[in-house]
């Protein structure tokens, strides 16, 4: 069986657009190691950096997908195929740092608690409808992908196959119940919601209630696909709008909008973050930067995993009463993050991810055999 593969898997302006949230994340969780020195850092707007990994993870597994829905295979094939390449992906990292965060947590090294819900983790229920605040709280934008690798796939397919309706239609409607389902969700869990803090709880980190952002980004791909000239002739329009709201969208609050703030602002950034993509997914090299920028692309997923429980180990010898002292500490702080996550992607991530074609192959094997 072909490898389904994405179309956009060496553009510059989509590895600068992961690599910039994922720094800026780890950045934002530890800005306030220099805070005796510097208050305000890091200085940016306020945007929903987790919120562009999602947009940009939808725009690309929409194209995969978008590949895999005119093959000629057995949609059962196909879902599989593409789920083991996902999961190869995700799983081996999520439950290494799954593990470790336990054992931090267990040893006294990591904030939190364990209880019989912990196994909640296990199965990406920590956040589906309800919020478990007990450890590891990264993981809920992890929840939320594992959620959308599954249920968009599984739509998808389904109403291909069993429903009669076109690939392109049944993406389509798959998108349609992405981005409008989220919300009703946060219809739901409106009389949870009080303040900022109980509105992150209840609606940025639910699965429920952030399945838009990944499906404004399977839209995005559709459109890419189906009108490629009209992509490119809005690509400087749609990125300055784009740019324009996530700035005003970061200057508000749950007093100063509350229905908005609620059931409007996940969407509408979701929205403003896709319009960033016609010029990014069109920028395909930046000459000598593009190197490192995809190496550090690459390391992103494991650099949002590794940087907390290096926070927790590390993050206490940060501080220091003299600020050089303390910008060097940091700086080092941040360098070893980026090696661990270098590490953890060279010698754990990648060989998982090499073990998809083979699988795929296997799959197929088993397919025609059967």
């Amino acid at each position: 069986m072909q490898r389904m593969a994405g179309t956009h898997e060496k553009i510059f302006g989509l590895d600068l657009m992961r690599a910039t949230a994922g720094i800026m994340v780890m950045l934002s969780h530890t800005g306030h190691l220099v805070a005796q020195h510097w208050p305000s850092f890091p200085n940016v707007p306020h945007v929903d950096w987790v919120g562009l990994f999602f947009v940009l993870s939808g725009f690309l597994i929409g194209g995969i997908l978008l590949d895999s829905l005119t093959t000629q295979a057995p949609a059962t094939l196909r879902f599989a195929d593409f789920m083991q390449r996902r999961w190869l992906r995700t799983l081996p990292n999520y439950f290494l740092f799954l593990v470790l965060n336990i054992l931090l947590v267990f040893f006294g090294q990591a904030p939190g608690m364990l209880s019989h819900a912990t196994a909640a983790y296990a199965v990406f229920m920590q956040n589906f409808h309800l919020p478990l605040d007990l450890s590891f709280w990264e993981s809920w934008s992890l929840a939320v992908e594992e959620w959308f690798y599954l249920l968009f796939p599984l739509i998808t397919f389904f109403l291909a196959a069993r429903a009669g309706i076109r690939s392109e239609r049944s993406f389509l409607v798959a998108c349609a119940l992405f981005i409008l389902l989220p919300v009703a969700g946060r219809l739901t869990v409106m009389h949870h919601v009080e303040d900022d803090t109980t509105r992150a709880l209840w609606v940025q980190k639910l699965v429920i209630t952030r399945l838009d952002a990944p499906g404004m980004g399977m839209l995005a791909a559709l459109i890419a696909r189906r009108w490629p000239a009209q992509w490119l002739r809005v690509r400087w329009p749609a990125l300055l709008s784009g740019l324009a709201a996530l700035l005003l969208f970061s200057k508000l609050h749950y007093p100063d909008a509350p229905c908005f703030m609620v059931i409007g602002l996940e969407s509408t950034c979701a929205l403003a973050m896709a319009l960033l993509l016609p010029l990014l997914s069109s920028w395909h090299s930046a000459g000598p930067i593009n190197a490192p920028m995809r190496g550090l692309s690459l390391i992103t997923y494991a650099l949002y995993l590794v940087h907390l429980p290096m926070l927790y180990l590390l993050g206490k010898f940060v501080p220091d009463p003299s600020a050089g002292k303390c910008a060097m500490h940091y700086a080092l702080f941040i360098a070893g993050c980026i090696t661990m996550a270098t590490l953890i992607y060279r010698y754990w991530e990648r060989p998982f991810m090499r073990l998809r074609d083979p699988l795929g192959r296997w799959l197929a094997l088993r397919w025609s055999r059967s």
